[in-house]
C-alpha cells in the first residue's frame, strides 16, 4: 500500500479512473460469508444531516462469496442496498475501477473519485489481499458486519461534499440517507474503522469494481497477478504502480 496526503486527491481520482472497463468476469453466487443481521434503512433523497423517518429492514451486513471456476473462493462487498443475487446464479459483471461503482438505477449511482479514495484507504486498511477483514479488526461476523455497514454508509450517503475531511466527519448510522442500527462488538469495530480513515494519509491499494445491469454491483481488492504474468510485466517494463499489504 502507499500513503497519500489530502492534497492528492486529484492524483488518486485520475488512478482510481484510469479505465471504463477491464473485462469481464463471470461467477456463481454462493452466498453468505462471515455475517450478522442488523436493521438497515436507504431513503435516497435524504442529506447526510437528515433525522427524517424512516423504515427499516433487516438485512446482513456480510461478506459475499463467489465461484469464478478458479477452484478457489472469492469474496466481494456489495456496493447497493437493496439490489440483490440469488444463491445458484452465475452472473456475468463488467469489471471496472471502483468508482465508477455503482451504476443506477438502483440509486445511488457511481460512488466518485472522492468516495472512491476513502474506500480505497478503508479497504487498504481493513482487508487482507483476499478481501476478507483482517483478523485484528476483531471477530469475523461483526468485523464483516462492520465493514459492510461501513462500505453502505459510505457509497450510499448524501454527504454534498467531495472533500475528503469533511465525507469522513459527515459519517454516521444514526442520520442520513443509509442508516443501521448496528450495536455491540459490530458498532464498536465500525467506528474504530471510520476513526481511522486518513490517519498518517490517505492510503491506496489495488482495487477493483464489478457492475452489472441485473444484478447487486461489488467491489473487491483486486487479485494479485500470478507469477507468470509479473514476470511477462517486470521483461515488459509496466511495473506494479501500487503493493498491497
Amino acid at each position: 500500500m502507499k500513503q497519500f496526503s489530502l492534497s492528492s486527491a486529484l492524483f488518486l481520482s485520475l488512478g482510481l479512473s484510469s479505465t471504463a472497463s477491464a473485462g469481464v468476469v463471470s461467477g456463481v453466487y454462493l452466498g453468505y460469508g462471515a455475517n450478522e443481521q442488523w436493521g438497515c434503512a436507504y431513503k435516497q433523497s435524504l442529506t447526510w444531516d437528515s433525522t427524517a423517518s424512516v423504515n427499516y429492514s433487516n438485512l446482513r451486513l456480510s461478506e459475499r462469496l463467489w465461484d469464478l471456476g478458479d477452484g478457489m473462493t472469492t469474496v466481494t462487498w456489495c456496493a447497493q442496498v437493496y439490489q440483490g443475487v440469488t444463491i445458484g446464479n452465475t452472473y456475468a459483471f463488467d469489471v471496472v475501477s471502483m468508482d465508477l461503482v455503482p451504476q443506477t438505477p438502483p440509486a445511488p449511482g457511481p460512488m466518485g473519485y472522492a468516495k472512491a479514495a476513502i474506500m480505497s484507504d478503508a479497504m487498504s486498511r481493513w482487508l487482507g489481499a483476499d478481501s476478507r477483514v483482517i483478523a485484528s479488526a476483531g471477530n469475523a461476523n461483526p468485523a464483516a458486519a462492520a465493514f459492510n455497514a461501513l462500505v453502505w454508509e459510505l457509497i450510499n450517503e448524501n454527504f454534498n461534499s467531495t472533500d475528503f475531511a469533511t465525507i469522513i466527519s459527515r459519517m454516521s448510522l444514526q442520520s442520513g440517507a443509509f442508516r443501521s442500527n448496528l450495536s455491540g462488538q459490530a458498532l464498536t469495530i465500525y467506528n474504530t474503522m471510520v476513526a481511522s480513515l486518513g490517519q498518517g494519509g490517505f492510503q491506496t491499494t489495488d482495487t477493483e469494481g464489478w457492475l452489472s445491469a441485473t444484478a447487486q454491483d461489488q467491489i473487491r481488492m483486486a487479485p494479485v497477478p500470478a507469477p507468470a504474468v509479473l514476470a511477462l510485466a517486470a521483461v515488459g517494463g509496466l511495473g506494479l504502480r501500487r503493493r498491497r499489504r
